[in-house]
């Protein structure tokens, strides 16, 4: 393939569309369990929320379950973006490989950059955090052992 020309999906080799499609295949069935799990946890905190707020002054409980709930929301929230660019990238590459069209096929790569790049921030965050926790903390549980 020359500098110059246009690389579309008609130059890559019948095994590498091959094993594209069967990813797309693969994401789409992960991302509609994603959706399902998101739709769950969504379920789960109306059911904190609600639920349990009733039960509050009957059991004696003194937990909050609001901020149990509002919890579960903020996870189905954060739960969604990886989820969509998985589902992103599974459509566009299954209609850029089925179409032969360029654009869809880039589309579907950029999703795949953008599902990486969530997940290589969130687990950057997430270790921070555990840091954060060690660094504090393990010295401040020094102080209140005998």
């Amino acid at each position: 393939m020359e500098e110059n020309e246009p690389a579309n999906s008609s130059h890559f080799p019948v095994e590498v569309k091959n094993y594209l499609l069967e990813t797309s295949k693969w994401g789409n069935f992960l991302a509609i369990v994603g959706y399902v799990g998101i739709g769950l946890i969504i379920l789960m905190a109306l059911v904190v929320l609600i639920g349990f707020s009733f039960l509050n002054p009957v059991i004696g409980n003194d937990l909050d379950m609001g901020g149990i709930g509002l919890i579960y929301i903020v996870i189905a929230v954060v739960y969604y973006f990886p989820i969509n660019y998985l589902h992103r990238f599974s459509k566009q590459i299954k209609l850029g490989i089925t179409g032969n069209d360029e654009h869809s096929l880039t589309s579907g790569f950029e999703n795949l950059k953008s599902l990486f790049k969530f997940m290589g921030i969130f687990t950057i965050i997430t270790l921070s955090i555990y840091a954060l926790f060690l660094f504090i903390l393990l010295p401040v549980s020094m102080l209140f052992m005998k």
